[in-house]
């Protein structure tokens, strides 16, 4: 009798296909609650974030506006104790600083006992009531910190929040000068954030003091009446919030309909208000919710194909995706010298093809990136970055010649450097000079200048070229008051480390150079050459140690912001006539 064959209860390829199947299935499906689980973290973290910069841009714009008012305080101040200028005339130009200041609408002058002197007022800000006296918890903040800001107060024009300086002479206080800071302008850009970021989410961003009095709110009665708001959520603590510097917080609570929110807040630096926003959590989480019914429809959907394609493809595919996974790690680490073949005649095969490509353009990129980089950092040792660019991108012409271009020039030498050369050994002075010439390079840059040459102990410096700008002259005095003040903490340094300290004397004019290639084919210099050189060289020449010689034309360019001393009319040599001199005064 014959035997009967044994049946095959489970085929091999059933079970390859089953193993297959079950192994992407929990793949897909582990992958689509990762991705579930990312996104939701993702989008909580997004939004925590989107709070946390859009108070942070509020805190930003806040403190410019305490700054801004500080700085014109103190500049109203400066005038006003200024016993050079008569006081007619420093009252005149007091006035016309708070005219033209975009943060004050008015100013109070009160003496060292805090007692009011006079105020000067805009015609906008008459309604005003000035105190006829100075708190004294203000007197005493403003003696110690330079600076006091008090809790905002209700004023017939609106909320508004105390900011006093000192007024001195010399070392003494003599005075202060005050001001009721407007809060509208916080107002307004509150409301603008609000009607940006948080539609439709009453109260969603605000900014409350120690006593949670909203400072401003989209809801203007509020913040026009000082209105306490519910010590709930966000807001909940004790009798008042405990609002350290610079702090920030984001997280989730209950308001007071009992709905859950997401809220964040900032505390200013400067200034104890807390800068709160929020929104309901079904708002701001609404892309989780949507994105979660897409996920499940998504993976029942590709549970089904991956059951098919993997009885189909499972073979077919996994050996060309390793080739692939391999390639594409050996490209993350940068290896473009090697290729890959995978002959399957499908997508795949197209894939390996362009991933080879791309590897062979990746290294092509790299080669020029790595030679322009090259040429760019051994041409920035000579030439202006703007000059650089232009060479580099061919867009620079390289014929002799130059242009008329309209510049300021700067000339500053050290004074006394022969006597300095002779007592220190030649290694100390080179990083003397060095030291020297970085901060300088630096400051001149950070004006928008050029460094022409360096010649021994001296610098030229250029404004207005390469890049033409129209406020060369004032970037050229901004740059060389920087360099006369950052020298006191450089000869600090220096006195400890080499027992000498450096004074320099600069010489600054303005006007028409030409401005090219000088030299020959084979070796040219970038430079400016003309009278105006020539000029701010004999300037910087007479120079006293520690002081700015200037022209008229530098002074006419600069404008009203800097202070002048008429030298008067001086000789300078290869001039026919004698030239109006002027000093800069700090």
């Amino acid at each position: 009798k014959r035997s009967r064959q044994p049946r095959v209860r489970f085929p091999l390829g059933l079970k390859l296909s089953v193993f297959a199947a079950v192994l992407l299935l929990s793949s897909i499906v582990g992958v689509g609650l990762a991705a579930l689980a990312l996104t939701e973290e993702t989008v909580e973290t997004s939004q925590r974030e989107l709070q946390i910069a859009v108070l942070q841009d509020l805190a930003h714009g806040i403190e410019a506006d305490f700054r801004h008012a500080q700085d014109d305080l103190d500049t109203v101040g400066r005038v006003l104790v200024n016993r050079d200028v008569d006081e007619d005339a420093r009252i005149d130009v007091a006035v016309a600083q708070v005219e033209g200041s975009e943060a004050l609408d008015h100013v109070a002058l009160y003496d060292n006992k805090g007692q009011l002197i006079t105020p000067i007022v805009e015609e906008s800000a008459r309604a005003l009531v000035f105190p006829e006296e100075l708190a004294p918890e203000l007197i005493e903040q403003t003696r110690a910190e330079n600076l006091a800001i008090g809790s905002a107060v209700l004023t017939k024009l609106g909320p508004r929040v105390p900011i006093v300086v000192p007024l001195h002479a010399g070392q003494e206080v003599t005075g202060f000068a005050a001001t009721a800071l407007s809060i509208e302008r916080l107002q307004r850009r509150v409301e603008a954030l609000a009607d940006t970021h948080f539609t439709d989410v009453p109260g969603g961003l605000f900014v409350v003091d120690r006593d949670r009095r909203a400072i401003a709110h989209p809801d203007r009665e509020l913040a026009d009446n000082l209105t306490a708001l519910p010590a709930i959520g966000v807001l909940a603590g004790g009798d008042r919030l405990a609002l350290g510097r610079g702090l920030s917080r984001s997280g989730e609570y209950v308001d007071e309909r009992g709905e859950t929110m997401v809220g964040s807040f900032v505390v200013l630096d400067n200034h104890p208000w807390a800068l709160v926003a929020q929104m309901p959590r079904s708002v701001a989480y609404a892309p989780v919710y949507q994105l979660r019914n897409v996920v499940l429809v998504t993976v029942a959907l590709a549970t089904v194909a991956a059951i098919i394609a993997s009885i189909v493809l499972a073979r077919r595919i996994t050996s060309p995706l390793a080739q692939l996974s391999e390639y594409a790690g050996a490209i993350a680490r940068r290896d473009f010298t090697s290729r890959i073949d995978v002959r399957t005649d499908d997508e795949l095969a197209v894939l390996a093809r362009a991933m080879s490509q791309a590897a062979n353009d990746l290294e092509l990129g790299e080669q020029r990136l790595r030679h322009e980089a090259a040429i760019r950092s051994d041409l920035g040792r000579y030439l202006p970055a703007e000059l650089v660019d232009k060479v580099v991108r061919r867009e620079q012409d390289m014929a002799l010649g130059g242009q008329r271009r309209a510049l300021t020039v700067m000339f500053a030498d050290v004074v006394g450097f022969t006597p300095l050369t002779e007592r220190l050994a030649p290694e100390t002075v080179v990083t003397l000079l060095n030291e020297l010439f970085t901060i300088i390079s630096e400051i001149v840059f950070r004006h928008g200048g050029t460094i022409d040459k360096f010649v021994g102990d001296c610098v030229m410096a250029l404004w207005g070229v390469p890049e033409a700008h129209p406020d060369h002259a004032k970037r050229a005095l901004n740059a060389a008051e920087e360099i006369m003040s950052w020298l006191e903490a450089g000869n600090a340094a220096w006195q400890e480390k080499f027992g000498v300290s450096l004074q320099l004397a600069i010489g600054i004019n303005s006007g028409d150079a030409i401005v090219g290639n000088v030299g020959s084919e084979r070796r040219m210099e970038y430079t400016a050459i003309g009278d105006v050189i020539n000029v701010a060289a004999r300037l910087e020449a007479i120079a006293r140690p520690q002081q700015i010689l200037t022209t008229a034309a530098t002074r006419d360019l600069a404008g009203a912001h800097f202070r002048f001393a008429t030298i008067g009319p001086r000789p300078i040599a290869g001039r026919a006539e004698p030239l109006e001199l002027f000093e800069l005064v700090a």
